[in-house]
């Protein structure tokens, strides 16, 4: 016994949306460009290299000057 989960007689005009798929594709890509170019990359730690420590006091800033 066979699935049917379309029927044999759907006929979609996939040819007939070509046009705007392709105009809204296009508005993605231009989008996440102009996104690249603004905003940047948030590159962590992983990344960037180094190590990352973070600390706090209750008696105010440390001296770490030596």
């Amino acid at each position: 016994m066979r699935l049917k989960l379309v029927p044999s007689e759907t006929s979609l005009d996939f040819m007939r949306l070509r046009l705007p798929a392709l105009g809204f594709s296009g508005l993605l890509v231009a989008a996440s460009i102009l996104m690249f170019t603004l905003v940047g990359l948030n590159l962590g730690i992983d990344f960037r290299g180094g190590i990352l420590i973070e600390a706090r006091s209750t008696d105010g800033p440390a001296d770490i000057g030596g």
